[in-house]
Order: C-alpha cells, then sequence, then structure tokens
C-alpha cells in the first residue's frame, strides 16, 4: 500500500517537507536547548568532523531537520579529488560516505554532490528530496522507522540502498506507482556508480 497525504506533491503519493512553512538557517547548535557538548555526542557520522569553513563556498543544496534549514556547499579545503561538502559546522568528506553506512545528513552531502556533477538521472526534484520520500514510503512498509525524527539525521546510521530497495519493490507492484519505482531504481544505479568508482579509485591508491 502506498503512502498518502492530503496535500500530494509532485509525485503524487506523498506530502513531503511542507515547503510553505518558514524555515531558520543556522547551526544545529543554536536550537534552543542544545549545546556543542550534545551535538558531537548526536552527531555520528564516519565522513563528518568540525569545519572551519568560511560558509563562502558553491551552495549545491537545501534540506530542513525539523524546523531548521541547512545548506550544503563545498567547504574551502574542497578539491576535485577530494570533495567536501560543508553542512552548518559540520563538514562531510564525500569519498568516505558509504551510502550503505550513512547518516541521513550524509546522503543528504552526498547526493547534492552528485546532483552537482551531473552523476544522478535527477529531473525537477533533487535526488536528496527524493531520497527522503521513498524512504518515507519504506517506513511505511514497516521496513525502518524513525525517517521523520530530526535526532536521526544526525546519529543514525542507515542502509539508503535497502531503504530504496523496499520502497521500489512497493511501487512496481502497483501500476499508478510504476514509475516512482523505476526512479527508485535510477538512484539506486548513481549510488551503486558511485560506490564502485570509490572503491576502485582506493583500490589503485592503495597499489601506488
Amino acid at each position: 500500500m502506498l503512502k498518502t497525504s492530503e496535500e500530494d506533491d509532485a509525485f503524487g503519493f506523498i506530502s513531503i517537507f511542507g515547503w510553505k512553512k518558514r524555515y531558520q538557517y543556522g547551526s544545529y547548535s543554536s536550537k534552543s536547548g542544545r549545546t556543542d557538548t550534545d551535538f558531537i555526542k548526536e552527531f555520528m557520522g564516519k565522513a563528518t568532523s568540525r569545519t572551519n569553513s568560511s560558509g563562502n563556498g558553491k551552495n549545491i543544496g537545501v534540506m530542513t531537520i525539523g524546523n531548521r534549514g541547512f545548506i550544503a556547499e563545498y567547504a574551502d579545503s574542497s578539491t576535485e579529488q577530494d570533495p567536501i561538502i560543508k553542512v552548518g559546522d559540520y563538514e562531510v568528506r564525500v569519498n568516505d560516505v558509504d551510502p550503505k553506512n550513512a547518516t541521513e545528513i550524509e546522503m543528504f552531502a552526498l547526493t547534492s554532490y552528485l546532483d552537482d556533477k551531473g552523476l544522478t538521472d535527477h529531473t525537477g526534484m533533487k535526488t536528496f528530496n527524493q531520497l527522503r520520500a521513498y524512504s518515507s514510503q519504506a517506513e511505511y512498509n514497516g521496513f525502518c522507522n524513525g525517517i521523520s525524527d530530526p535526532m536521526t539525521a544526525w546519529s543514525r546510521n542507515r542502509d539508503w540502498a535497502a531503504i530504496l530497495q523496499n520502497a521500489k519493490e512497493a511501487f512496481l507492484a502497483i501500476p499508478q506507482a510504476y514509475e516512482q519505482g523505476l526512479k527508485c531504481q535510477n538512484i539506486i544505479d548513481s549510488l551503486e556508480a558511485w560506490s564502485d568508482a570509490r572503491l576502485l579509485k582506493r583500490a589503485q591508491t592503495a597499489t601506488v
């Protein structure tokens, strides 16, 4: 069964973010009652670290966590060989992101980078926004939980390929949602192609 809502989005089956809301942009630790220590304990992504980047890099994506917005932009230290994406007060080393074991914030950085480099087959909606929508369907299927919980975005590693696969299977089983299943597969293919290239690059570097 597909997840539905009164306010369907462009996909025709799920309302994603409620973009009519106003979001406050800034660092996570500026949220009421939160401290840097709290944040460091909760931010468990293996590809993430504190950043001293100026925040003047190219803007390549926008996401929301709860009622707070975050921008993905290239960090000052980012290079073509070692892309680094700044998100709030943290940065994500793209080459270290494993889609099968990553936080939501790491997937935001990765998919924003892939979109910017033309390595995804997305039209209209950004790949990360599609990923979130399809993940909500997988949660509705009972495959995963806590997708909409703001805290898990920073601290919970997930197998996003498996989540997309679950959503894809649900869509393909329903003729009206078949196209969404194909879009899920497009994202899976993009992530697999990037992961294969990443592993090959590491193997080549190790033999040098």
